[in-house]
């Protein structure tokens, strides 16, 4: 039905004061089918053109009633899930027969060679590059206390660092019971190679990709880790 419509505005009646005036103009009316004009048209425009040239033209042409075929858009696949996809399907829960402090003794085992290779500490090892590597190490898998919070019973709580976000870490005790323990206003302690780190959750509140990524300045006028 569409196709019709086109077509009879494309090949609509000239005005009234053309079809008047077409003998002075030199219109004619077509004798031949339309692709026949077009050919000999291009016939007489291209005289000089090489026979393999003409022959190219002649396949380019394109007659002005030709249907336009819309190629179909395939949806893309979505790979994803967006962080309210992720919320609402738990991904990041960690299910109650999961909440267990021995399956999670590996994980802090790796952590300590972990640490141990990006640190690699000597007696004369320069405590200002320890600390900028501190403040940007990886700490899921580590073994830390809360030694101070606003909240008093945090305070001595420790664990196994198994989730950390932008405000909280996700501590499994010994006692496997899964804390949810808040950065911000508290204080954490972490022993690895014969030191004890002091982490300044207030400074802390970041994701741990960014903070990775993230360029520290030290000394700092706040206090964001210790060793």
């Amino acid at each position: 039905m569409a196709e019709n419509k086109d077509q009879d505005l494309l090949y609509q009646p000239l005005p009234q004061y053309v079809s008047e005036e077409k003998e002075k103009l030199g219109l004619q009316e077509l004798s031949c089918p339309k692709d026949k004009f077009v050919e000999s048209f291009l016939d007489r425009q291209i005289q000089n053109f090489k026979p393999s040239e003409k022959k190219e033209l002649k396949k380019s042409y394109l007659l002005l009633d030709l249907p336009y075929r819309q190629k179909p858009t395939v949806a893309k696949k979505k790979t994803t899930l967006n962080n309210k996809e992720k919320k609402t399907k738990k991904v990041y829960d960690i299910p109650p027969e999961h909440q267990k402090y021995p399956l999670y003794i590996p994980l802090h085992n790796l952590w300590l060679q972990y640490i141990k290779d990006l640190l690699q500490v000597t007696p004369t090892s320069n405590l200002t590059m320890l600390q900028k590597k501190m403040l940007k190490a990886d700490l899921h898998g580590a073994l830390v206390t809360v030694c101070k919070s606003r909240c008093p019973s945090y305070v001595g709580l420790t664990g196994i660092i198994l989730q950390e976000r932008k405000h909280v870490f996700k501590i499994i005790t010994k006692d496997d019971k899964l804390k949810t323990v808040p950065k911000a206003n508290s204080v954490f302690s972490v022993e690895f190679e014969g030191l004890r780190a002091k982490i300044y959750g207030n400074h802390f509140c970041l994701r741990s990709a960014r903070r990775a990524n993230k360029k520290f300045k030290l000394p700092m006028t706040n206090q964001t880790i210790d060793l």
